[in-house]
Parts: structure tokens; sequence; C-alpha cells
């Protein structure tokens, strides 16, 4: 009988209560990338998950309703353990085999799983009387184990209602953005339970939860160990066509606010369309073929050409992009489904996306309304057509795991503190779809009332990380940043300004 090809990535007991597995091309370049820069004392693309909720008080939850709250999302919270047991694993190092793994360890039988190490540690409650952006935005710890805060506010509990704030911290190599929002949707479909039914709710002997860990994405998607020769060509003519599209022009890149060489705070920034507005605008994209992640892609790339410095003579920049795929849905069952909302299934393109725009002269008069209007619409036509060219390219997949082992560099296996990465001194803006998020949280589970889920991911870099989903027919498009390089106003105004675009080019 033959090996499996993906025998590497196939949990394995090591020891009793121990499993272990390799980690594909996608976890690697997130543990790499955190381990680069672990001399920040951040971590690079930490996953934060966030949503509200409210629980409306009702006779049985009169008394103590924080601590009714609190309980039935401490027990949902186990219970997820058991159902992704995932979500308690980490990646560490292994010295003689010199690679990365992903390991799990079960509860030690000889800890009662309800007040067990694990659940004092991942679960926290903070009482605090920031907000909680303004919490998220205050530099919060990237724990070892994926960890979810409570955030309590004074003003959380009135007569009527109590309110708080969810936040899941984590690793990237453990779990993505799409990920993380399944898994907050599993547990107020466990919270619901616990709180309805508090004295009856189960929670499973663990043992056996080890069957429920999530495979990589290699595995995941059936993606074969190796490419073909036709592959081979294909990837190559690729690169190659990347590397031609930086030649013999000047990229646009986003203005830095200063020359320090360490990062500072990852911050997020996010204004929001009210239910009309984004009713018009989803009529609008629909009427020409396009969706509201291409207009917005489209936008960036005309904002950033606009904040390029004009000299004497009119010139040409190319605004360099690519494109974040969401890959359940190319996933075999069950990993297709939110049973294993813990992993990391998503790629990046490998075709750049490559928009080429003028930055006028200096003493000429900025465009006429109509002139931008059709230069939009250019543009939402070239993204338009990059987005499909990806979704419809049948080699995609197979090469998605190559794209990223490209990119990323070799593993700093050193037991010092490798030196942390200079600066990106021509940074782009980059996008990343949540979809309509309803599809992946529902709004309401029980008593529980759920707004203004988001997700992002730790930035330390100078470029900008722009998000847009739509929740309750809202829509909402976010930033992530850097406080070195970049502050409030500025990446504000950037928002804006895409947005303004937008809702102008479609007369919303």
């Amino acid at each position: 009988m033959e090996p499996s090809p993906y025998q590497e990535f196939i949990w394995e007991q090591v020891k009793p209560g121990r499993w272990e597995r390799g980690i594909d091309e996608i976890e690697q370049s997130y543990t790499t990338l955190a381990r680069r820069f672990q001399g920040t004392g951040k971590t690079f693309f930490a996953m934060t998950a966030h949503v509200s909720f409210s629980v409306r008080r009702t006779q049985s939850l009169i008394e103590s309703n924080e601590l009714h709250v609190t309980n039935a999302l401490q027990k949902a919270w186990l219970r997820i353990r058991y159902d992704h047991p995932t979500i308690a694993s980490w990646v560490e190092y292994n010295r003689e085999e010199k690679r990365c793994k992903k390991v799990y360890e079960t509860v030690p039988e000889s800890e009662n799983v309800t007040g067990s190490a694990w659940l004092k540690e991942t679960f926290r409650i903070v009482s605090t009387s920031q907000s909680c952006q303004d919490w998220c935005n205050s530099d919060p710890p990237v724990p070892k184990l994926p960890t979810l805060f409570l955030i309590i506010q004074p003003t959380s509990s009135t007569n009527s209602k109590f309110s708080a704030d969810i936040v899941l911290r984590s690793q990237h190599d453990i779990i993505d953005g799409i990920g993380s929002l399944h898994l907050l949707n599993n547990l107020f479909k466990c919270a619901r339970t616990a709180l309805d039914d508090t004295n009856t709710f189960h929670i499973p002997s663990f043992g056996d939860e080890w069957m429920n860990l999530s495979p990589p994405f290699r595995v995941a998607a059936s993606i074969p160990p190796s490419l073909t020769l036709e592959q081979e060509t294909q990837f190559k003519r690729i690169l190659e066509k990347n590397a031609s599209l930086r030649q013999g022009i000047q990229i646009a890149t986003v203005p830095i606010q200063s020359e320090q060489l360490v990062p500072g705070r990852h911050q997020r920034v996010s204004l929001t369309l009210d239910s009309q507005q984004t009713q018009k605008l989803l009529i609008a994209c629909k009427s020409i073929g396009a969706s509201v992640t291409h207009v917005y892609h489209a936008a960036i790339a005309v904002v950033l050409r606009d904040a390029q410095e004009k000299y004497y003579e009119e010139r040409n920049v190319r605004y360099i992009s690519y494109s974040l795929i969401n890959e359940r849905a190319h996933c075999k069952a069950p990993y297709n489904t939110s049973l294993h909302a813990v992993s990391v299934y998503h790629s990046a393109s490998g075709p750049s996306l490559a928009i080429d725009l003028a930055v006028p002269a200096a003493a000429l008069t900025d465009q006429t309304k109509d002139d931008r209007a059709s230069e939009f619409a250019q543009v939402v036509q070239q993204v338009k057509d990059y987005y499909l060219g990806i979704r419809n390219d049948p080699e995609h997949i197979s090469l998605a795991p190559s794209y990223l082992n490209l990119s990323t560099p070799p593993y700093p296996d050193s037991s010092h503190v490798p030196p942390v990465p200079l600066p990106n001194k021509a940074p782009s803006v980059s996008i990343s779809s949540l979809g309509v998020i309803d599809n992946i949280i529902s709004p309401t589970h029980g008593l529980f009332e759920l707004d203004d889920p988001w997700v992002t991911g730790e930035e330390l870099g100078t470029g900008l990380g722009l998000f847009l989903g739509t929740f309750r027919g809202c829509m909402s498009l976010s930033a992530a940043y850097n406080d070195a390089w970049h502050n409030e106003t500025e990446v504000m105004e950037f928002l804006s300004k895409c947005n303004s675009l937008v809702l102008e080019a479609f007369g919303v």
C-alpha cells in the first residue's frame, strides 16, 4: 500500500494526550511572518474578530443577568473546544526535524474541564470604560492560544438588557477571517442553548475530540503534492508577467507619514452606509454585472492615484494589487462547512492586478465629473475582468500553495530573536471582502441579538488593508493600518474618498 501524499499533514499522536501534524504553505507563511517580526513584541497579521451582542431581560433573567450570560458563554466556549479542538492548538518549531508543526494537547484527565487551565487562560473578562473599538486599538495581547475576550463596560447592564462585546484574538496560522466569523456564529449557537436551558446543557467528556481536528488547506482542497508540467509552465509565465509589470513605469504607493523603522500600534477605523444607501448601491452594482468588491477595489486604485505627487508634466502610474479568496467552497466535505471553522482555508491570487492611471500635471485643473465617471467605469471593468479571470482559472487552486511558498522567506530557526525587517518604502492598499456576513453569522440566536461583526489582521507594515462586509443590510468599509506610519485622519480621509467616489459614480 502506497503512503498517502498527505502523510505529513495527518494528525498523529506522538505521546498520550498530544497530537502533531505538519503545516502547509499558507500556514507556514503566517508562522514565518510572525517569527520574523517577533522582535517587535507584536504578531504580524494576528486575527481580531469582533461581534457585539445584547440579551434582553426576561422573567428568568431578571436577577444576575450578566452572570447568567457570562456562564452561558463560558459553557459555549468549552463546547467549541470539543467541536473545534484546533482552537486550542498552536504552531511550534521542531528543532530536530527543522520544520514547524501544529500541536494539540487534550485537557489532562486530572483536570475538571469546567475549571481547566485552558478555560481560565482563554476566556477572559475585561471590564473597561473604553469602547470596544478603542480597546482593540490599544494593542491588546495576542496570547499563544486563541483567546476569547468578553468586553464589559459600565453601561453594559440596563433595566431592559445586557450588552457587551466578544473579541477573538488568535495567531493567523490557526484561523483566518471567514473562519473566525463562522466560529463566532457557532459560539452563539451554543450560548443560546446554554442560556435557554443551563441545567441540561451538555459539555462532552474530552479525550476523543482530537478526531475533530482540522487538516490544512492542501488536504481540505485535495491539492496534489506537486505541479504538472503544464502547471509549472503556467506558474513560470505568471511570475514573469508579474515581474514585467513593475518595469518601465512608476508604481503608485501610499504616502508614508514618518521615517520610523519599527512598527507602532495596529489601528482600525471604519465607516458604514445606512440600509437605504447599501440597497441602492447593490442594485446599481448588479445593473452593470459587478460586485461591491469590484467597485471598491477600483475606487482604491483611483484614490491612490489621486494621492500621488503631481509634477510639471503628466505621467502614468501603475496600481498593483491582488485578491484574497475564501476557498472553503472549493474544499471537500466536511471541510467546506462551519464544522471546520478553525482553519486557514483561503488563498491569494497569483497574477497581479495592474491598473494604469494618469497623474495630471500640477498646473492642470481637476477632472470634469464626466471624465472622472468615465475613467472610473473603465477601472471597474478592468477589476471585474481580473477577478473573473482568477475565479474561472481551473488551475488556481493547484497553483495557490506555490504562490505562497515562493513569497515566504526561510523560517528564522535560530534560538535568537531575529532582527525586525525594515519597513517597506513602497506600500500599497489591499482589500478583503467578507461578503454578506448574515450568511455566516445569524443576527439572532434566541435571546442574543448580534451586531457589528468584523475581522482584521494585525497590520505591522506600512500599507493599508481595507475590509468590506455587509450585515443587517448595512455595508461597512474599514481599514487596518499601523500608527507608526499613518494616522486616523489620513486613513479615514482615504476611506471617505473611496466611498464618495463609489456613491457619486452610481448616483447613490
